[in-house]
């Protein structure tokens, strides 16, 4: 028996790993259509800037996720580092905000 509770998710943890890269592939996909869908959004109607926020966001999601695969392919190491992950998430977050509270 083991000594920790958390011990019963290293299954499912294990399953995680080894399904990583796929998942990033679909990530960058679903976020790559998410900007496009909100960019035309945006075309359509250029009065609300609020698609124009969500674009950028969205848009900035797939940059880190294109970054995230390069660093496995290209990288010998880990050259998108977990604090440029942060600064990029917080960016994204901001441009969320915005839209939500931009008045059109």
């Amino acid at each position: 028996m083991s000594d920790y509770v958390w011990e019963v998710l290293r299954p499912l943890s294990l399953l995680a790993e080894g399904l990583s890269t796929p998942i990033k592939f679909l990530v960058f996909f679903i976020s790559i259509g998410l900007a496009v869908i909100s960019l035309l959004a945006y075309l359509k109607h250029k009065e609300s800037k609020k698609f124009l926020f969500l674009s950028g966001a969205f848009a900035l999601f797939a940059l880190k996720w294109l970054l995230k695969l390069l660093d496995i392919f290209i990288s010998p190491g880990a050259f998108y580092s977990d604090a440029s992950e942060n600064f990029t998430e917080l960016f994204i977050l901001g441009l969320l905000f915005s839209a939500i509270f931009i008045k059109k």
